[in-house]
């Protein structure tokens, strides 16, 4: 009996989350549709992302915005919400703000208006978290 493919792997590991994330929604009372998964691809290949996205997973989330460019650059053929769930330093904020569907790390206002300018020049509109201490 030989070894499962890459995309044999990863498409039984997200069945069997999506299962435990489904008794977990269903034992707190949650609605499914207000959860999202967002599956993290750091230190992955573009090709476990697109076999993940082959299974149905559409969220991917990065923590480095320079690896984040180098795989959405690799898998822009195929339709996947980009997430950066890192620190974002504020040099990055151009960057970021064209690239994400979603920013999970604004920490300070400086932050905020960096991607908010960025995100308006280019058209575009991330979602945005806010962490408050």
């Amino acid at each position: 009996m030989g070894s499962l493919s890459l995309q044999e792997t990863i498409a039984a590991n997200l069945a069997d989350v999506r299962h435990r994330l489904a008794r977990a929604i269903e034992r707190a009372g949650r609605s499914p549709s207000s959860v999202r998964l967002v599956a993290i691809s750091k230190t992955h290949p573009a090709d476990a992302v697109r076999a993940a996205h082959a299974a149905g997973q559409t969220r991917f989330g990065e923590n480095r915005v320079q690896e984040a460019l180098e795989k959405i650059e690799a898998t822009s053929d195929t339709p996947i919400e980009w997430h950066l769930v890192g620190h974002l330093q504020s040099n990055k904020a151009r960057k970021a703000a064209g690239a994400f569907a979603c920013i999970h790390s604004i920490d300070g206002a400086d932050l905020l208006r960096r991607v908010d300018d960025a995100a308006a020049e280019g058209g575009h509109t991330p979602e945005l978290f806010v962490q408050v201490d």
